[in-house]
């Protein structure tokens, strides 16, 4: 229990910093539009980025988890996972760009929010007490 807390607490921090990170994209982005330097276009597709981003790093909790749950040890399954999840993450970004018709800044806004979410806890925790 002594070890598995922490971890499980960094992850739900790095969660809610990654969800913070796409409610500040998407609040920034509707300054802006209030404020009429950018247009309303961009939300849908930052909306939409930030939902992929954020699904991304769910995937990649899962398969951490899973990962590392066994012991020292990391299995054949879990790079034929992470490699099949990052593939997936490509195919719907590409299908997203050609497709869907989203404002591509907004879009790129908003999927670069699991990298500020990241960023943020890398931050935070610099600033903690190594007690």
């Amino acid at each position: 229990m002594g070890r598995d807390a922490p971890d499980r607490l960094s992850l739900r921090s790095l969660t809610n910093r990654i969800l913070l990170s796409a409610g500040l994209i998407l609040g920034g982005i509707g300054v802006a539009v209030a404020a009429g330097a950018a247009k309303v276009s961009m939300l849908p597709g930052a909306v939409c980025g930030a939902a992929i981003a954020c699904g991304n790093f769910f995937f990649i909790r899962k398969i951490l988890e899973k990962a590392f749950s066994g012991g020292g040890a990391v299995n054949k399954a879990f790079v034929v996972q992470y490699t099949l999840k990052f593939l997936g993450l490509i195919g719907v970004v590409y299908l997203v760009v050609r497709y869907a018709g989203f404002d591509l800044l907004g879009f790129l806004l908003g999927l670069s929010s699991l990298f500020l979410g990241v960023l943020l806890e890398a931050l935070a925790r610099s600033f903690e007490s190594n007690a």
